[in-house]
């Protein structure tokens, strides 16, 4: 590959490095200044209100404290000024270096580019490199596609599980107080709450079968451990073996609520392995766009 583009490839790559630095002390420094001017503007507030003061004032300075107290305050003030100053000169300091590092970037991002398209032009070892680029780019674009559509999946199951476990929740408050007393309204409010986690699971299993065709197309080498998902398949499928049996006891309500748990925890879990992939991805392709 041409030894000058490489040589600001490399130069680009640890300026984008430096502005991640910079960005993190421009964030801080201007945290700094924020709590700085708060604390300012809270001691010149007690300043100009012992100031104000009329009769009050005359009477501490009848006893000696007002003036003290003024004087006390003041020199707060002070000293809170001088560290506004202090965190004004390292927030601008720190800008000012942010700007300069963001600045240099875009320059060298414009030569890097012009220096392609000559490559690209002149140079077919170059071209080679870059259609190289550009392949692992669309596998890359490929697969955070799947992986997206597999989280929004992973998403709807999470819901509709929340959803389902607060229907349950509710029948099993219910199902207690079935217990205690013989009550025909209580009893018939608890089937009612049982009838819509019912009606919820149907919609459940039916997001769970698609939560499983999106996994199959992501590459789970790369995500999941195939042991761990062959576990989460067999936890879904006893249940939904057994989920409609019997509602009438409160023993049945609690299995299957803990059930639900197990397998919220499941995808919670899968879910968590997908979003590291996709930003693990997502750095890899913008680093491949930045520099090819």
């Amino acid at each position: 590959m041409n030894h000058t583009y490489e040589t600001l490839r490399i130069k680009l790559e640890r300026l984008v490095e430096k502005e991640k630095s910079a960005e993190e002390r421009f964030r801080d420094k201007e945290r700094d200044y924020t709590d700085a001017k708060v604390v300012f503007q809270k001691e010149k507030e007690d300043v100009e209100r012992l100031e104000a003061q009329s009769f009050t004032t005359f009477l501490r300075t009848v006893i000696g404290t007002h003036d003290k107290k003024l004087y006390e305050e003041k020199q707060e003030q002070i000293q809170a000024k001088l560290r506004l100053d202090q965190a004004s000169a390292l927030y601008l300091e720190a800008r000012e270096e942010l700007t300069r590092i963001i600045d240099e970037i875009s320059r060298l991002k414009e030569e890097l580019e012009a220096l392609k398209e000559k490559l690209r032009a002149t140079d077919p070892t170059f071209q080679e490199t870059l259609s190289q680029k550009e392949e692992q780019r669309l596998v890359m674009e490929a697969e955070i596609r799947e992986i997206s559509e597999a989280l929004n999946a992973g998403q709807s199951v999470l819901n509709s599980l929340d959803s389902t476990l607060e229907k349950l929740e509710s029948a099993d408050s219910l199902a207690t107080w079935d217990m205690f007393t013989d009550s025909f309204l209580v009893d018939m409010f608890k089937y009612d709450k049982i009838d819509k986690a019912e009606e919820e699971l149907f919609y459940l299993e039916g997001l769970i079968e698609r939560y499983k065709k999106e996994l199959k197309d992501v590459d789970l080498h790369n995500v999941l451990d195939y042991e761990s998902l062959g576990e989460m398949r067999r936890v879904f499928d006893v249940f939904f073996d057994n989920v409609f049996s019997d509602w009438s006891t409160k023993d049945t309500i609690q299995r299957n609520m803990d059930n639900l748990d197990t397998i919220y925890m499941e995808v919670d879990r899968i879910q968590k392995q997908l979003q590291e992939r996709r930003s693990e991805l997502g750095n890899q392709l913008e680093e491949l766009q930045l520099y090819y």
